[in-house]
């Protein structure tokens, strides 16, 4: 059995371990909610949304400053704004932890980008602003600009 646990490889045993490191997106959820004397077994909604965009605000930062820009940047553009960067980047990772969670990007979509919607599209890159696209049409043909077409970026 290893020490070391990481997110998705032995998720179905972790009860049964005591690992000497966690690697997870938001690790900061543990120290707070003991900061504000809360179990993590018995959150009420609002403290657990609250804990969560906390960990969030704390684990990504770059992330978080970079989508708030962009939202007033959507403001200004009234509309859509699409982003792109390195995934390997320090940014580009955290930009993947928020979107890549459905817990966590509709909070940070409320509490940093003032209710405009994430669209994320590949691993390097996005939209942010009007309503995501519903047609499943529209979001195949950004997926396919994000592989070869205008807005393509990079090759992970």
């Amino acid at each position: 059995m290893p020490s070391e646990i990481y997110a998705g490889g032995h998720a179905g045993k972790i009860a049964s371990i005591q690992p000497t490191r966690w690697i997870m997106s938001f690790p900061s959820v543990v120290a707070i909610a003991a900061e504000r004397g809360l179990s993590l077994q018995a959150l009420s909604s609002k403290d657990a949304e609250s804990v969560l965009i906390e960990a969030v605000r704390r684990d990504c930062p770059e992330a978080i400053a970079y989508l708030h820009d962009r939202a007033h940047e959507a403001d200004k553009q009234q509309g859509v704004v699409l982003w792109t960067e390195n995934p390997n980047s320090k940014l580009g990772k955290q930009l993947i932890r928020i979107h890549a969670s459905d817990a966590v990007r509709p909070l940070v979509e409320r509490h940093v980008c003032h209710g405009k919607q994430l669209t994320f599209l590949n691993c390097c890159g996005g939209q942010i602003g009007t309503p995501k696209p519903r047609d499943e049409g529209t979001l195949i043909r950004l997926q396919i600009q994000m592989q070869a077409g205008p807005i393509a970026y990079a090759d992970c």
